[in-house]
């Protein structure tokens, strides 16, 4: 089981291409030699990242294709491994002083078993305007506290509207929009992210009902499974989803020079 879970997360987190990259217009992927890079217009390593997850070239011939494909990338880029695995790559990071960048827990539902997430006081919508998408960006920007420069760049140019592999929810209490959360499709999996409550509005369960509804949707769209990556404060509520803690991907931040 722990074998299966490694490879959901590894290939759905990092490993295939998310659909959500050819909204951007300096999204790309690719695969080399085992190794994937991901790079958006969005900022720094957790974003721009190679993941080295198996049996992998030798270090320098990494961080010199790396460097190649994240020419571009002006504010950083970055190395991710399954943290403390015994990678000889992240032993080579260590040696030769790499900073973490980011250490994010990955987290599988093996099997999504849809629930009813009807709330009493809450209701969900499957984004499908342009005006629903705005919000969902605006719930987001705000709930995760991102710079205003941040957010511009979180909205892509070509809209997610529309995009079979990508949906968006956004939930309302009394006549206000105060939740999201958004799942893109990599094969069978739906991999959740942006999961945000207004604080105002937290510890009421609007977070869990607003995963189910996205984990009702995936499913009825295929997928038989689920992953993402989870801060500290949201794993009580993943776990309690069903959600199993699988590893941590750890990026570490090229040096400047």
């Amino acid at each position: 089981m722990n074998s299966m879970l490694r490879t959901i997360a590894h290939e759905s987190l990092c490993l295939v291409e998310g659909p959500y990259l050819k909204h951007y217009r300096r999204g790309r992927f690719r695969l080399w030699n085992g190794v994937s890079f991901t790079a958006s217009e969005l900022p720094g390593a957790g974003f721009n990242f190679a993941a080295v997850l198996g049996p992998a070239p030798p270090f320098d011939e990494i961080v010199t294709t790396s460097r190649e494909f994240f020419a571009d990338c002006a504010k950083g880029w970055g190395i991710l491994v399954e943290a403390d695995a015994g990678h000889p790559i992240e032993a080579e990071l260590l040696q030769r002083g790499w900073a973490v960048d980011e250490d994010e827990p990955a987290y599988v539902l093996p099997h999504i078993e849809v629930a009813n997430p009807a709330h009493p006081e809450f209701a969900i919508r499957h984004v499908g305007t342009a005006a629903d998408e705005a919000a969902y960006y605006r719930i987001t920007a705000a709930a995760f506290a991102v710079p205003p420069e941040l957010a511009e760049l979180m909205v892509p140019p070509s809209s997610f509207i529309g995009d079979p592999d990508v949906a968006l929810f956004v939930g309302t209490c009394s006549g206000e929009d105060v939740a999201a959360a958004v799942y893109s499709r990599s094969g069978t999996t739906a991999v959740v992210a942006g999961v945000a409550t207004l604080e105002p509005f937290r510890g009421r369960g609007f977070g869990a009902a607003i995963t189910q509804a996205a984990l009702a949707h995936a499913a009825a769209n295929g997928c038989t499974s689920a992953s993402l990556r989870s801060g500290p404060k949201s794993r009580p509520l993943y776990e309690r989803l069903g959600f199993q803690y699988v590893c941590n991907h750890r990026t570490y931040a090229a040096p400047s020079s």
